[in-house]
């Protein structure tokens, strides 16, 4: 039980650990200004993650979903676009970081 709530720890994105990334999306990405951006909890039902994920609108802006995969890749984090959302998460267990 404790191995397995060690390795959670390691996998999912904490909320301290999420609030740094986002400060540094606001120091690398012009365009995320006037965008809408959430804080996510952790979800113990997601397929993506185990922990918090930063969703963000950004519509069908080319420029900022490039810049989120470079901070996201800085962060060992994963992108998933769906719709209008970037989604940035770290991934589970054995899965590399798709962006």
């Amino acid at each position: 039980m404790l191995l397995n709530l060690i390795n959670l720890i390691q996998i999912a994105m904490k909320r301290e650990e999420a609030v740094i990334v986002i400060k540094r999306i606001f120091e690398e990405c012009n365009g995320i200004e006037g965008k809408s951006l959430k804080l996510m909890p952790p979800d113990a039902n997601n397929v993506l993650s185990k922990g918090c994920q930063i969703h963000i609108d950004t519509g069908k802006d080319d420029i900022l979903n490039s810049c989120l995969k470079f901070v996201a890749n800085k962060s060992n984090l994963a992108v998933e676009l769906e719709e209008n959302y970037s989604i940035l998460y770290k991934p589970k267990k054995n899965k590399k970081p798709v962006t």
